[in-house]
């Protein structure tokens, strides 16, 4: 940020007055430049008077009437964006702000701006028609006028309205990580969920959508704000969507989060839109989208045809968590760059910290935290077969040397960052088969331009009670049937 001298009070720029004004912070050089113009002294001319270090920089009267005007509207995640916007340290390019001011209408300025899509309002189906009423719950005074705030903002935006329904669900407040206490409204529907009809809508399968990106160089990622609140319900099943909190009734108008059927229906109608557009260059996993390019040329066309749908379903996105044309990118957990995979950073650190486990359900809930990236560990189930003995019915806990050895392992092999090249369609691949007594593994490489084979994806599982009985020979077979069926492409 940079400080205005000017008649009116100190004024502090932002990153929309910053991109207006091209100007742009080198921290490492300590100059601040407009147009390419250094604005402030050297290093070199610290040795002149203070008064001539000072260097201002003013605007008109109305340009500062303006910034002022423009920054009474902050947004709350302007002002505090989150981590994910905080470590993305690549500034926005021109091309990038250039389509942002064409498709302002685009972004939200809020959590409450949120686009209504034109599609027809959903059903909410429950088995039962008898009315499930549940008193709301016990809260501070803090919690309430918490609770209170957000209702009020919610009735404004038109996303909830008063109700006098025979169904209430109660309020609570859950802790939000970026907020550092309880701030994330949540309405208790698990009375609800469970006379909810399910609804069979497939969920995208992580892999596939990764198999999209082997031919890509350029990604964005783009972030609905609110997702679930953009779809509206029908009129006669807002009613069982009702919510109590100690001052009043309300129910929802829109989709809310918590309801059992909610990511089914809203990953449907994300669906539905792209294939309506015939888009083969984005795909989304719920409310998370990827754009994905193999030149920057094309890369933004390809924005501008997201924008423009936007537009026309009348979609709202969150600039703050929004990352474009870059070579690298966080998708799923993963990290991605052209043609090559690679775990989190972020979730790594978090498992490099775990203790070893005291009981039974750490057990599960670190194998669980390393089970997610299973494609990573070469030999993964026979790695951590004597972690899977701990898990057995009439088993006691016993952690021992072995165990230890096991769980340091996985641990160091995560954190060692390994890489694998997403799947090309057009190249030759080699399947590598082992078996043991215990499990049987595969690796699947494909060669690069120099014929040098680089590994797709691991696979390894722990043999079955009848396997076991065996002999080499049909285990080395049955690692062949197990990887074929495994890496179908």
């Amino acid at each position: 940020m940079y400080v205005l001298d000017h008649s009116l009070p100190y004024i502090i720029l932002g990153m929309p007055e910053l991109s207006k004004y091209d100007i742009t912070i080198d921290c490492s050089k300590q100059k601040i430049c407009q147009n390419g113009k250094n604005l402030n002294k050297s290093q070199n001319d610290k040795s002149h008077s203070n008064d001539k270090n000072k260097q201002n920089v003013s605007l008109p009267i109305s340009e500062c009437k303006q910034i002022n005007s423009h920054c009474s509207q902050t947004t709350e995640d302007q002002v505090n964006p989150p981590q994910s916007v905080t470590e993305n340290k690549c500034e926005l390019r021109k091309e990038v702000k250039d389509m942002i001011k064409n498709f302002d209408s685009v972004f939200s300025k809020d959590k409450y701006d949120v686009g209504a899509l034109r599609v027809e309002p959903e059903r909410i189906v429950l088995n039962s028609d008898l009315p499930v009423s549940l008193r709301p719950y016990r809260t501070s005074l803090v919690e309430e006028q918490e609770i209170k705030s957000q209702v009020e903002k919610l009735l404004q935006a038109g996303l909830i309205k008063e109700s006098n329904s025979p169904y209430s669900s109660p309020v609570t407040l859950a802790f939000k990580r970026d907020k550092g206490k309880k701030t994330r409204l949540c309405i208790d529907f698990r009375k609800l969920n469970a006379l909810c009809k399910s609804d069979s809508e497939p969920l995208p399968l992580m892999d596939s959508l990764l198999d999209k990106l082997s031919k890509a160089k350029i990604f964005s990622s783009l972030d609905l704000a609110s997702g679930y609140w953009h779809v509206p319900i029908h009129p006669k099943d807002t009613e069982k969507l009702s919510f109590c909190t100690n001052f009043g009734l309300y129910e929802w108008s829109r989709l809310p989060f918590g309801i059992k059927v909610a990511p089914a229906i809203f990953n449907r109608l994300i669906r539905i839109i792209l294939t309506k557009y015939k888009i083969d260059f984005a795909c989304n996993y719920f409310d998370d989208i990827i754009v994905y390019s193999s030149s920057e040329l094309e890369h933004w066309k390809h924005l501008k045809t997201i924008f423009e749908i936007c537009e026309k379903e009348n979609i709202k996105l969150k600039l703050s968590i929004c990352v474009f044309a870059q070579t690298k990118i966080s998708f799923l957990g993963y990290e991605i760059e052209q043609g090559k995979v690679s775990h989190n950073n972020a979730n790594i650190e978090t498992i490099k910290k775990l203790q070893p486990p005291t009981n039974v359900k750490e057990l599960q809930r670190f194998l669980g935290s390393v089970n997610v990236y299973n494609k990573f560990i070469p030999q993964y189930a026979k790695l951590k077969y004597p972690l899977n003995q701990l898990l057995k019915k009439d088993v006691k806990f016993n952690w021992t040397n072995e165990c230890q050895d096991t769980f340091d392992k996985l641990k160091e092999t995560l954190t060692t960052k390994p890489v694998l090249n997403l799947y090309n369609p057009d190249v030759t691949c080699h399947v590598f088969v082992d078996a043991s007594q215990k499990s049987v593994g595969a690796v699947l490489k494909q060669p690069d331009v120099s014929d040098v084979l680089h590994p797709i994806a691991y696979h390894s599982r722990t043999l079955r009670d009848y396997e076991k009985n065996y002999a080499i020979t049909e285990l080395e077979c049955l690692a062949i049937v197990d990887a074929l069926d495994k890496f179908y492409y």
